[in-house]
């Protein structure tokens, strides 16, 4: 069986509700189920409820048939049960917030491996913001807030060898270059631009669906940036 397929949303305008909608509409027919079934994985913002009926409403209105918050991170998080509910889901979303956040309750419970084993048998993912970002490959941890002295790398979900940044133009892709930094010669990174919709596949491939991605590479480190090349 074929992994399934990543979609990613990097969000920055969270009004363009209509937008979202429709983009969740495209998620949605990934599964080629009627009224599909979404595991909503809230680890990135703590499973913060107001957050999750945020989500929840445009992913019922694109045509979900239920969206259920995966207890992962909240207090008294059954694991079985996530397990349980991931399993039963048609789709898997992974929410906004704290990349670092998102994944250290996942690799506490092994959640990261089983969400692993769901994208290895197929089952479509997509995620907002921190969530595209802990999908791909590395992501930078600071012992000291903005001081790249004290930056370091820790492992994302790796369902796709790539590492992204979300709707950060303003602040130049800061981020994203430090972790290219860290990465080494010849590594290659993604800006998901705001109000972007983009796929990723298992061949390090991305698509745009709307707004190109910032490109940069770093060449015997200097970050440089890229062109965009790769259409629909």
């Amino acid at each position: 069986m074929s992994l399934g397929p990543i979609y990613l949303i990097p969000g920055g305008r969270p009004r363009d509700v209509k937008q979202m909608e429709q983009d969740f509409r495209t998620v949605l027919d990934a599964s080629e189920k009627l009224n599909p079934k979404i595991a909503y994985v809230g680890t990135a913002n703590g499973d913060n409820k107001v957050f999750f009926q945020f989500m929840k409403s445009p992913m019922l209105k694109a045509g979900a048939g239920k969206v259920t918050l995966v207890p992962i991170a909240s207090k008294g998080a059954d694991t079985q049960m996530a397990k349980q509910i991931l399993s039963e889901a048609d789709i898997v979303f992974l929410s906004g917030g704290e990349v670092e956040d998102g994944i250290l309750p996942l690799r506490k419970t092994g959640l990261d491996v089983f969400l692993a084993e769901l994208h290895n048998s197929g089952k479509p993912f997509f995620g907002v913001s921190a969530g595209c970002i802990m999908m791909g490959r590395n992501w930078v941890h600071w012992d000291v807030e903005d001081d790249d002295s004290t930056a370091s790398l820790f492992e994302c979900l790796n369902f796709v060898p790539m590492t992204f940044d979300t709707h950060c133009e303003d602040e130049g892709w800061k981020e994203l270059k430090c972790a290219l930094s860290l990465m080494g010669a010849g590594a290659k990174g993604y800006g998901l631009s705001t109000g972007g919709f983009y796929s990723a596949g298992s061949d390090g491939r991305l698509t745009s669906y709307r707004n190109d991605p910032a490109v940069f590479r770093n060449r015997d480190g200097i970050i440089e940036t890229e062109a965009w090349h790769e259409k629909i």
